[in-house]
Parts: C-alpha cells; structure tokens; sequence
C-alpha cells in the first residue's frame, strides 16, 4: 500500500518550520502543565482526551501504554495512515490501518511524530 501523499515529501515540506513549531507547541504545554514534555507525554495527552476522560494518576503501565498508543494513532490519522472505525465499549478508538508506513530513520520517526501531534491540534482548532 502507497500513502495518500508520500510521508518523505510531507517530512521535506516541513523540514524549515518544524523546529520552531514543534518548540512552541511544547512550551505552551510545559506552561499549562508546569514540566516541558515530551513525544510520548504528548501522545499520552491527546489519547485521554480522545477518550474523554480526566487524568487519573494511578493508571496501570499497560493502560499509560494504551492511551499513548491512542494518541499515536491520532497524529497518523492526519496523514491518512490509520482510519477510525468505531469506538470499543471501553472508549478506545478501533482503528483500521489504510497505508503502510515507508522506512524511516529514527529521527524522521520522531519528526513524524511531532508533525502528526501538530496537524491534530492544528485540526482540533479549527
């Protein structure tokens, strides 16, 4: 499976104002949240809101994981990599993969990532 638009071309597009963005979007957190976070706080963040729930600070380790990995979900949906399908009874998202992912480095990974976290809050503006 080809992506919508090639990830490598997104990454490119980005390159000179993704710093900058991706650092002014974690300082407005780190005021809100009083600590600078990183991807996967950020991931975390937007997988209990896609749940709908408050922060609950005893959380089981497999359940952090699982809201991380909601929120992972979120970013590449931006890029149409991933589709909701439903919501679990447990108010997961079901998701369907629709793209596969190119090889990536390690570091244009992590630039994916943050671009992901940046188009969904971009999104939930509008």
């Amino acid at each position: 499976m080809e992506t919508p638009r090639s990830i490598h071309d997104q990454l490119a597009q980005h390159a000179e104002t993704h710093a900058a963005r991706w650092q002014a979007h974690v300082e407005r957190l780190e005021a809100q949240f009083g600590r600078l976070p990183d991807v996967d706080a950020v991931l975390f963040l937007m997988g209990i809101q896609s749940v709908g729930r408050g922060y609950e600070p005893d959380l089981p380790k497999e359940r952090k994981q699982s809201l991380i990995m909601e929120g992972s979900y979120l970013a590449f949906e931006t890029f149409g990599l991933y589709q909701r399908m439903g919501l679990e009874k447990n108010g997961f998202w079901l998701w369907e993969k629709r793209f596969d992912l190119p090889k990536l480095s390690i570091d244009d990974q992590e630039r994916l990532l943050q671009l992901g976290i940046l188009n969904y809050f971009d999104q939930s503006k509008s």
